[in-house]
């Protein structure tokens, strides 16, 4: 390891060291969980310290995510520390060539960086410049981290999906703490034995669905690439907290992403796995196991919210939110927007001055946001992220681990209509959305034909070459 390395990794540990003692204070098992986080990341095979750094990055974006304030406020700014650390460190790596982007990936990281540099112009005509001009340049660290990564790091697909392992585990593990956190605080039981929707550490229970409808589909594909039974135990922590969440938005886009997996896959994969669902809820019902799921308090309440919402309709009044969008960008300002990162701040101004016309305080739609806060200047770089992801979704194959890319990308997307978080530099997701993109849609030139070795490093096996033996 470098000596970059290891002032990260002493840096990491005494920050570490700090956050667990002040969080144990009031949450013991979250500092528990912390400590337990380090060393399932640092324990990792052929773990450099890169990839630590990345562990370590996830983490603090977890905790700025999270419901507990000694979390939040002590991750605030050494998140984005992290991430500068993670595209600084991969800068100063020697490389003997820079990696050739396929024509799709350079679309992606062009569009990024556009969007990244408009966000941070946009601090000249936002309504809150410092929150613009802040929340700017994390988006441009997110543009450079994935740029970086396709450019000079991911070289080989063992790689590629060995960093996307530890984002995984780090993602398994806050379920995981989720979960005990939840049962130590009685939140868990409240949940099992009422209507209360699970949030476990995370903010909102929204908050917590997103990500584990990410990590349920990154977990799928990690073990496609290296094909370890062990790695699908931490789906099992992230898929009971996803059902627990109560979100329809995060169940619906999962089982919709596999489903798009499963047709790209053909006819016959539909049919088996029909005919396995059927058998299984046969078996189930006459076991008499169907009612006494269906007839718990958390089932009956996720029926409810299918089938009977607490608003007027089905978006439990997101239409409402999205047409006073549209009217509050179109009729003020629809050529730049309120500026990026702007839309906490738009209800208290509309409250305050009738020239907003209108009120908004949550849009819940990543792309009608964008449109809020840059404008039109936006839909150029916005529609070509999108033609970028949805190629990944169309075309890429959907062997190996790009079955659960494939599965992560259209879920993502489909996540996105009714939550907005794409572009939100704050929480693990627009990273861990944007790095499955990026993976998808990258061929590494030390595996031109596409095919995805098992190793952390991308190693294929090969047969030895053998000297010819001349007879006589």
């Amino acid at each position: 390891m470098n000596r970059l390395g290891e002032w990260g990794v002493v840096a990491g540990a005494a920050g570490l060291v700090v956050v667990t003692t002040l969080v144990a204070v009031d949450a013991p098992l979250a500092a528990i969980g912390l400590t337990l986080l380090l060393l399932l990341v640092a324990l990792v095979r052929r773990m450099d310290g890169w990839r630590w750094l990345l562990g370590l990055t996830t983490a603090l974006l977890v905790c700025a995510s999270s419901d507990i304030p000694a979390l939040v406020e002590l991750s605030f700014y050494p998140r984005y520390t992290a991430v500068a650390g993670l595209v600084v460190w991969e800068l100063c790596r020697p490389v003997r060539a820079p990696v050739r982007l396929a024509p799709w990936t350079g679309v992606l990281v062009v569009a990024l960086w556009s969007v990244a540099g408009l966000a941070t112009l946009s601090t000249v005509w936002s309504v809150v410049p410092m929150e613009t001009f802040q929340r700017g340049v994390a988006l441009v660290l997110l543009a450079a981290l994935v740029h970086v990564l396709v450019r000079r790091r991911w070289s080989e697909h063992g790689v590629m999906l060995g960093d996307l392992r530890t984002v995984y585990l780090v993602l398994s593990l806050s379920a995981l703490v989720s979960l005990g956190y939840g049962f130590t605080g009685g939140m868990l039981t409240a949940t099992l034995a009422s209507s209360e929707r699970f949030q476990g550490i995370y903010n909102n229970p929204n908050m917590l669905a997103i990500v584990c409808a990410l990590a349920v589909p990154l977990g799928w594909a990690v073990y496609q690439q290296f094909r370890r039974l062990a790695l699908l135990l931490g789906v099992v922590p992230v898929g009971i907290c996803l059902l627990l969440s109560q979100s329809r938005t995060g169940i619906v886009a999962v089982l919709v992403g596999a489903a798009w997996v499963l047709l790209r896959h053909g006819f016959r994969p539909v049919v088996r796995l029909a005919s396995a669902v059927t058998a299984t809820l046969l078996v189930a019902h006459l076991v008499n196991l169907l009612p006494v799921v269906f007839s718990a308090p958390w089932m009956q309440r996720i029926v409810r919210r299918f089938t009977d919402p607490e608003g007027a309709d089905l978006s439990n009044g997101r239409t409402e939110m999205w047409q006073a969008t549209v009217d509050l960008w179109w009729q003020n300002r629809p050529t730049l927007g309120f500026g990026y990162a702007s839309r906490n701040h738009l209800f208290e101004l509309a409250s305050l001055d009738e020239f907003f016309g209108a009120s908004v305080s949550v849009v819940h739609n990543s792309y009608l946001q964008l449109l809020l806060e840059l404008g039109l200047t936006a839909v150029a770089p916005l529609v070509a992220l999108l033609l970028a992801a949805g190629h990944g979704a169309l075309r890429a194959p959907v062997r190996g681990a790009n079955s659960g890319l494939v599965w992560l990308v259209v879920s993502g997307l489909l996540i996105q209509l009714t939550e907005s978080a794409i572009f939100g530099t704050g929480q693990p997701y627009p990273y861990v959305f944007w790095l499955a993109v990026a993976a998808l849609l990258h061929r590494p030139t030390a595996d031109p034909d596409g095919e995805r070795g098992g190793s952390d490093h991308g190693r294929t096996d090969r047969r030895p070459r053998h000297r010819a033996v001349v007879p006589g």
